[in-house]
């Protein structure tokens, strides 16, 4: 699936009443985009979106394991809590 197809996708699933509120959102979003893009460098940006937008690429992914994919995720790194004393001599 698209990220286009993820954002309508969630789109979809907001109140009529609500849309006017997303519609200010995602026009103050990009305007305050195109406004980084005219009066800064390219990478002054990215690092002032960074700091201001958290990611949520990833987003429709959370709570989407089985017991069994969290079993083996946990038996898979159970070996990260095991601490090697020869390498902290």
């Amino acid at each position: 699936m698209t990220v286009k197809k993820l954002i309508q996708a969630e789109i979809d699933k907001i109140p009529e009443q609500e849309l006017d509120n997303l519609y200010q959102w995602i026009k103050e979003f990009t305007d305050k985009m195109n406004n980084m893009k005219n009066s800064e460098t390219l990478e002054t940006s990215d690092k002032h979106l960074s700091n201001s937008y958290p990611y949520h690429d990833l987003d429709y992914l959370a709570g989407t394991w089985t017991k069994e994919d969290e079993n083996e995720f946990l038996l898979n790194t159970q070996q990260f809590n095991e601490i090697d004393q020869q390498l902290w001599q």
